[in-house]
């Protein structure tokens, strides 16, 4: 009797984006650790605002606050010193993601910026196309570079190849990667109404929400490398 092949087992789908949900877990995080959030943000915009000098050690206080806001996500402990963590691990990682994102920004404005001048200067129909290509400019540059840091700084990756992988990942989900950087944004940018105050707290929590979306949306959907 020639024995039955096993049934093939059925292919889980890839999960969809629930942003509400990413949201909703980044918001509770941040409130049941407030303190670790805002104090270990607060390191990393204060030292990587320094002019030039935080064009160096800007990229390495990143990856020590996206792996101290992994570590939460994941139910670990974590401590605010953590944030300097990098700079004896992965230092030069670090400083390369920071440069190739500085170089990527300038890439994609001056050219935009340029555009944005010759049209601003056609009466009428100039400006409001100019305010529209530069919104554009900016949401395509943030979702391409959505998960650049997370994938720098939470896996082995290289930059160049984190880069490669996050604009390979917007090309097959221009839409979600869209609402998410807009979503992003909005919320970041909600701090400025208290004074800028409010920037302590809604900037830790957007980029919480990159850190979930990263974990449940991106590495279930990433593709091949």
């Amino acid at each position: 009797m020639t024995a039955q092949p096993p049934a093939a087992q059925p292919v889980s789908p890839a999960p969809k984006m629930e942003l509400g949900a990413y949201v909703s877990k980044a918001w509770n995080l941040v409130k049941a650790d407030l303190v670790l959030f805002i104090v270990s943000y607060l390191i990393v915009a204060l030292l990587a605002s320094i002019p030039l000098v935080g064009l160096i050690i800007g990229g390495p206080l990143w990856f020590g606050f996206f792996r101290i806001l992994q570590k939460r996500y994941k139910g670990e402990p974590a401590e605010i010193g953590q944030v300097f963590d990098a700079f004896k691990t992965d230092f030069v990682k670090g400083l390369v993601t920071m440069l190739l994102m500085a170089v990527a920004g300038i890439c994609v404005f001056i050219p935009v910026i340029i555009v944005v001048i010759i049209l601003s200067r056609i009466p009428v129909c100039g400006a409001p196309l100019a305010m529209v290509l530069y919104i554009a400019a900016i949401f395509a540059l943030m979702s391409g570079l959505y998960f650049v840091w997370p994938i720098a700084a939470l896996s082995d990756v290289q930059p160049v190849d984190a880069i490669k992988r996050g604009l390979k990942f917007l090309g097959a989900n221009v839409g979600p990667m869209a609402l998410l950087a807009l979503v992003t944004c909005l919320i970041a940018g909600a701090g400025i109404i208290a004074c800028g105050i409010g920037l302590f707290f809604t900037v830790p929590l957007a980029t919480l929400i990159v850190v979930v979306a990263y974990n449940e949306y991106y590495l279930p959907n990433a593709p091949a490398a």
